[in-house]
């Protein structure tokens, strides 16, 4: 996918190679141990349906796509 992610993705999928995976709560997207969410479920959803992330376990995971994403 050559399309390149949006500000709030781009830091989403940003957190999600640091941390190796996101979680949701309270209808927000976090990195584990967090206080302050990284983007919202929507956006989240947007970039499962792009490839970037993958739900695997009730994890968001970066996929390949999303680490060759952030490169864009």
């Amino acid at each position: 996918m050559t399309e390149k992610p949006s500000a709030a993705m781009h830091r989403a999928l940003r957190q999600a190679q640091l941390y190796r995976y996101l979680v949701v709560r309270n209808d927000r997207l976090y990195y584990p141990g967090a206080n302050q969410p990284v983007c919202s479920l929507q956006t989240g959803l947007e970039m499962v349906r792009s490839g970037w992330l993958i739900v695997r376990d009730g994890r968001y995971e970066i996929t390949p796509d999303g680490l060759h994403a952030l490169d864009l």
